[in-house]
C-alpha cells in the first residue's frame, strides 16, 4: 500500500510539470520543462530535519523497472512489477495548476503533489503524507 501511494503521488508530481511553472523557486531548478512522458522511478526518500534524504529505487523485479507514463490527455499509467516480473498497472487521470499536480485514481482517491525540478531528463516531486507528517521525495530519469 505504501508503494502504491509513493507511486501515486509521484505521478501527481510529474503532472505538475506539464503546464508552466512559477519562477520564484529559491533553488534554481527548472520546473518548466515538458512532463508527458515515460518515467523510470530513480531515487525515493524524504525531507529530514530540512534536508533530503534520497535512496536508490528498489524494483521487485530484475529485468524491468517500474515507471509512471503521462499522456498529454490527462491520463496516465503506473507500471510497477512483482517479484516474479509480472506487471500490475493502474491507470488515473492528471491535472495541473501553478506548481501543484493532482492525480486522482478514482473517487476519493486522489493526491497532490510539488514538483521540485523538471529537466529533459530528470523530474523530481515531494508531497505531504498527513499520516507520517512527513514531505516524501520521489526522484525519476526519462525514459
Amino acid at each position: 500500500m505504501k508503494k502504491r501511494i509513493l507511486l501515486f503521488v509521484s505521478i501527481v508530481s510529474l503532472s505538475l510539470a506539464f503546464n508552466s511553472c512559477s519562477s520564484d523557486d529559491d533553488s534554481g531548478a527548472s520546473t518548466s520543462g515538458n512532463i508527458v512522458g515515460k518515467w523510470i522511478f530513480l531515487k525515493q526518500g524524504e525531507i529530514s530535519g530540512g534536508e533530503e534524504v534520497l535512496y536508490p529505487y528498489e524494483n521487485s523485479c530484475s529485468s524491468a523497472n517500474d515507471f509512471t507514463e503521462l499522456f498529454s490527455n490527462g491520463t496516465l499509467r503506473d507500471v510497477y512489477y512483482n517479484s516474479s516480473c509480472s506487471e500490475s498497472v493502474d491507470n488515473a487521470t492528471w491535472s495541473r495548476s501553478g506548481n501543484m499536480i493532482t492525480v486522482s485514481y478514482g473517487p476519493g482517491e486522489s493526491s497532490t503533489s510539488e514538483i521540485i525540478e523538471l529537466t529533459s531528463t530528470k523530474l523530481k516531486v515531494k508531497y505531504y503524507d498527513e499520516v507520517d507528517e512527513i514531505y516524501y521525495l520521489t526522484e525519476f530519469v526519462r525514459d
